[in-house]
């Protein structure tokens, strides 16, 4: 089969959910605001005809670097496609200069591929779930506000102390939508409402919790790292009880992190 592998554009979103795996929901929107991101940088591979047959992504924040929505149409997978995809979005991120650290979070799927292109497990996440008929708690929001001018700064110095990279470019842009955790001007955390996976980060264990009180009203799971304990008890006593682990990989030097503040991840583009 002949295929080019070129940019994708504007103009592809709304055939990108016609390749996408059916328990995966929407890939449109987050496309959408890769293609208005420096950080972002998405391909598509195209048959010489020009049937859309997979996408990949590669995002770059500075020294570090992800791999985003490796997506092969299921009719052309197994033809070493979402290899090739893999591949091009690597050397898109090493070709950054100081870029070096290569991180992604596998699917089942797609875990066999990247152990064979070298990466190394890093964590796991725990999918977290709650039963359709458990109640939702209560929320106490005297502390949680919507994210102001006055707040970003905070919560990018958190998005950066938790995540260990810089993504300042990437999320600037939705930060308008954001909730925050505040007591006397000092931000604690923030969450991430409708973005991803509805992202939790959090400096305090009262600010985490608080914020995830918010982000249950979610209706789909919660991932958490393996090393937040706090976060687990916590969706444990609502309920919650975990379905699954996915891998957290990375080819390249590690980089300082802190999951202990990650209450929920942002997405699988994100950690």
């Amino acid at each position: 089969m002949e295929y080019s592998i070129v940019d994708l554009e504007q103009r592809d979103l709304p055939a990108l959910d016609s390749i996408k795996p059916d328990t995966w929901s929407s890939v449109e929107e987050i496309h959408a605001h890769y293609l208005t991101t420096p950080s972002a940088r998405c391909v598509k591979a195209v048959s010489d005809s020009g049937e859309l047959l997979g996408i990949g992504t590669a995002l770059v924040f500075g020294a570090t670097g992800w791999l985003a929505h490796i997506i092969v149409s299921g009719a052309h997978q197994k033809r070493g496609l979402g290899t090739a995809i893999v591949q091009n979005r690597i050397r898109a991120i090493r070709e950054t200069p100081g870029c070096a650290s290569v991180t992604l979070t596998a699917t089942d799927q797609g875990y066999p591929l990247y152990q064979k292109l070298g990466f190394k497990d890093q964590s796991l996440y725990r999918i977290m779930v709650r039963p359709q008929d458990a109640p939702l708690p209560r929320a106490d929001d005297s502390h949680i506000r919507a994210c102001g001018a006055d707040h970003v700064e905070q919560v990018l110095a958190i998005d950066r102390e938790v995540s260990g990279e810089d993504r300042k470019e990437f999320l600037l842009p939705i930060l308008h939508t954001a909730r925050v955790y505040e007591r006397g001007g000092r931000v604690f955390g923030f969450y991430l409402p409708d973005f991803g996976d509805g992202g939790v980060y959090a400096t305090t264990e009262q600010a985490g919790c608080a914020l995830l009180t918010e982000r249950v009203r979610e209706d789909k799971p919660v991932f958490i790292p393996e090393e937040n304990e706090d976060a687990y008890r916590y969706l444990a006593s609502l309920g919650y009880t975990e379905v699954k682990r996915i891998h957290r990989m990375i080819l390249g030097p590690e980089f300082r992190r802190n999951p202990l503040h990650c209450y929920a991840r942002i997405g699988g583009f994100a950690g």
